[in-house]
């Protein structure tokens, strides 16, 4: 059995525009120093977050006597590391070095909570008592590597694209 045919005097279906290309849609890059300022501010308020906050807590609950699970030094090194790679994937957006530098923000991220991870449950002893307390902390923080795990793919994704087609995404990233 074959398609019905179209009545002769039937109107055709109207072409479908063609696709703009990334040069016909255009895009405004901003400059490199320009880029360079809001990542520096972006990174004032990513270090307040990432490592000031967390190292000020921990010291205050040392300096009460209490052990802490993970060390000052640990949660400053895992964020300056967090800190660079998330500056310069701001600065390096409009190049092909983002989606790799996506890749490598996720996968320290990742590797970050597992770390967290292994030091749960976190054990708590009462000075001068007998009685403990026991925090598990795992649910937390596997539900929060749902985020890097979906960055780690974005990053993996604009990798093929920036590789398969140079400068189309400049357009949707900075439209002009």
């Amino acid at each position: 059995m074959s398609a019905p045919k179209p009545a002769p005097n039937a109107p055709s279906p109207p072409p479908k525009p063609p696709r703009p290309s990334a040069e016909q849609l255009g895009s405004r890059v901003p400059s490199l120093g320009y880029r360079i300022v809001i990542a520096a501010l972006r990174l004032v308020v990513t270090f307040v977050l990432l490592i000031a906050l967390p190292v000020a807590a921990l010291t205050y609950v040392h300096s009460r006597g209490i052990p802490i699970p993970v060390s000052v030094g640990a949660v400053t090194a895992w964020g300056a590391v967090l800190l660079a790679l998330g500056t310069a994937r701001y600065v390096l957006r409009p190049t092909v070095a983002y989606g790799p530098l996506c890749i490598a923000v996720a996968a320290v991220a990742l590797a970050y909570l597992y770390y967290l991870i292994t030091l749960s449950p976190y054990q708590f002893v009462i000075p001068g008592g007998s009685a403990s307390v026991a925090a598990g902390y795992v649910l937390l923080l596997e539900i929060l590597m749902v985020v890097p795990a979906f960055d780690l793919i974005a990053g993996v994704l604009t990798t093929v694209e920036d590789v398969a087609h140079p400068k189309e995404r400049l357009p949707f990233d900075y439209p002009a």
